[in-house]
């Protein structure tokens, strides 16, 4: 079955042919023209089953009070994670019903529209293969950026955040996209007990390294904030126990989409900070002096853990995946422009560090040389900017 997907990506090893839209770029792996590309991926095997039971998931939403038609709330532990504060958010979900959703967003956060609303956000999900017919849950679904995507490419969607007014925003958006198979759930990740052998895709995307914070967490705030934060046990225990629950939730050869961010991306040694907390060399260094620096710079223990690609294979391993594949992504797995099965030869591979106001900046040309020499001449896969992982249980 072919779909449409956005972005660029080199062909993952199931892909037997590959066709293109009028004015797009006929290899795999090259920037497109036209952001548009459909993947024929045929003979790949089918993951997802039908529900053996039609209303698994509505008796499991049935334990939860009724927010809206689509939108269910689970216990409140007053949890929030948000890039907006409360009394942002609140001005947002004050104008949904009034006008679009993405008027909503121009009005009062134009800043996030691009990371909200570009397609680019699920160019990862071609390496999925799905047929239609899957049941998938979003974990930490925020303003729906898969959320939306996977609604409109299987067969149903729950998506749970903790974050209440990102539910209301995202439910507006299936609103408006006229998509009834998607059911919204606040829930707060660590606590909230997952229905059994349920979805064949689980979705975890930059999401697993916040799983050990306790405490509400504005994003700007956390980055340039100084204060004691509540913790609760070692933070890769906390992730595998996570990891665990979702594993559990999957039916038999489900799978788990999760995107991360690379702890050894070859930034991180160039001193550009954390991408979680704004201090610099934390990812790199071992857990105990980033704890150190945490506590100097921050005043709080360092506990959003990323990975590099061989220690998220051990974590997924753990947690009780059969199998996992790994992708490299540039720049980033929020808007991938490449994405490559980790390992394979990076022959398509081109720099892609960003002009800014149409002229390159100086940084902006090392970077690009930087990239040129790593991946492209030395084919260094592992200094890599972003993981993508597909599990199979």
């Amino acid at each position: 079955m072919s779909y449409l997907g956005v972005g660029t990506i080199s062909v993952p090893s199931p892909v037997s042919s590959v066709t293109t839209l009028p004015g797009t770029c006929s290899k795999p792996g090259f920037k497109l023209g036209n952001p548009y590309l459909r993947w024929s991926f045929d003979g790949h095997p089918n993951l997802g089953q039908p529900m053996t039971e039609p209303d698994d998931l509505d008796q499991y939403l049935a334990q939860f009070p009724r927010e809206s038609p689509h939108l269910y709330l689970g216990p409140d532990s007053g949890g929030y994670w948000s890039n907006l504060s409360k009394q942002q958010n609140a001005e947002l979900v004050s104008l949904l019903g009034t006008c679009s959703t993405r008027d909503a967003i121009a009005a009062t956060q134009p800043q996030h529209s691009e990371v909200i609303f570009s397609p680019k956000r699920a160019a990862a999900l071609e390496l999925l293969g799905l047929d239609g017919s899957e049941v998938a849950v979003d974990l930490g679904c925020m303003w729906g950026a898969l959320t939306i995507p996977l609604a409109k490419q299987t067969a149903r969607v729950l998506a749970v955040d903790q974050t209440l007014e990102s539910l209301k925003f995202s439910e507006a958006r299936a609103i408006e996209e006229d998509l009834d198979n998607v059911n919204f759930l606040r829930g707060n990740l660590r606590d909230l007990a997952l229905p059994a052998s349920t979805f064949d895709l689980a979705v975890v995307n930059g999401v697993l390294e916040w799983i050990p914070e306790v405490d509400p967490i504005v994003v700007d705030d956390y980055w340039h904030g100084a204060k004691e934060r509540q913790g609760a046990g070692d933070p890769g225990e906390v992730q595998i126990g996570f990891l665990r629950k979702v594993h559990a939730s999957l039916r038999q050869a489900g799978r788990l989409f999760l995107a991360i961010e690379n702890r050894y991306d070859y930034k991180m040694f160039c001193g550009v900070p954390d991408p979680h907390t704004g201090t610099r060399f934390t990812t790199i260094a071992p857990r105990w002096l980033a704890n150190v620096i945490s506590k100097v710079r921050r005043r709080r223990e360092y506990r959003t853990w990323i990975y590099s690609f061989a220690d998220i294979r051990k974590q997924l391993h753990r947690a009780g995946f059969s199998t996992v594949s790994l992708y490299a992504c540039w720049p980033d797995y929020r808007q991938p422009e490449h994405i490559q099965p980790y390992g394979a030869k990076n022959e398509h591979f081109r720099p892609m560090s960003s002009r800014r106001d149409g002229r390159r900046t100086f940084k902006a040309t090392v970077a690009n040389r930087l990239e040129w020499l790593l991946f492209k001449k030395l084919d260094i896969q592992s200094l890599a900017p972003s993981i993508i992982a597909i599990a199979e249980k």
